[in-house]
């Protein structure tokens, strides 16, 4: 069942003009999967019997008992908007969570957790980043990021402290970059990684054409669990 919960802004992080990351703070925490998203509201009501307007975005932070997320969020039409005007620290909004089924695999532990992600969608590996960290199952984690350029390349630090040396593989798409391939993801760059595809776990998450071109790929590779999270 979900829960609809007040939400504090206790940070905001911009990255470049078009991305920010908010960390909030919930005022009633009930637990979640990795991967999981919710709606956030500016609406404040008494009675939610009927759901006000609302965007869905992707929880960027695993579970944990202090009730803090974080949601990355990019402007991209008029309800976004309206975020980045009116969420500020300090202000209030409403979020009715979890949903999904964008999760970690639930009985296999050992399998590889493969990670495709552009721009934004970088935010439920966040997330997978924590919860693997909490079960010490860190080696699992394969990563491949897209991003613009230097500015949107979103919380470097979490992914180099989480994704194992070897196996986080980034790619800039409008700017050179040192040690970084000016470049989209290709094909080649998952076979290069020694995956086995039959007993790994593949998480696209990224625009239709990001999403549908990996998926199909990877379908024809012989891959049997594939997850997507297409925006």
């Amino acid at each position: 069942m979900s829960t609809i919960s007040k939400a504090t802004v206790l940070s905001v992080k911009e990255y470049g003009k078009e991305v920010r990351e908010y960390t909030l703070k919930l005022e009633k925490n009930h637990y979640f999967e990795a991967g999981s998203f919710l709606l956030l509201t500016l609406e404040k009501k008494d009675d939610y019997t009927r759901w006000p307007e609302s965007r869905n975005f992707s929880i960027a932070s695993a579970y944990n008992k202090t009730g803090i997320i974080k949601l990355i969020i990019r402007q991209v039409g008029a309800y976004t908007t309206r975020i980045f005007n009116e969420l500020q620290i300090g202000s209030e909004c409403v979020v009715k969570y979890a949903f999904g089924d964008f999760l970690l695999p639930f009985f296999d532990k050992k399998g590889a957790i493969c990670c495709l992600a552009g721009g934004t969608g970088i935010a439920p590996v966040l997330s997978f980043c924590e919860q693997l960290k909490e079960g010490g199952m860190q080696h699992r984690l394969h990563v491949f990021y897209s991003f613009k350029n230097e500015e949107e390349l979103i919380d470097l630090d979490i992914l180099k402290a989480n994704v194992p040396v070897g196996q986080l593989h980034l790619f800039c798409t409008r700017q050179q970059m040192s040690a970084i391939p000016h470049r989209r993801i290709k094909e080649e760059d998952l076979q290069k990684g020694g995956l086995d595809y039959h007993a790994g776990h593949f998480y696209i998450c990224g625009g239709e054409t990001f999403t549908s071109t990996f998926k199909t790929y990877l379908e024809n590779s012989g891959a049997e669990n594939i997850y997507t999270d297409e925006w």
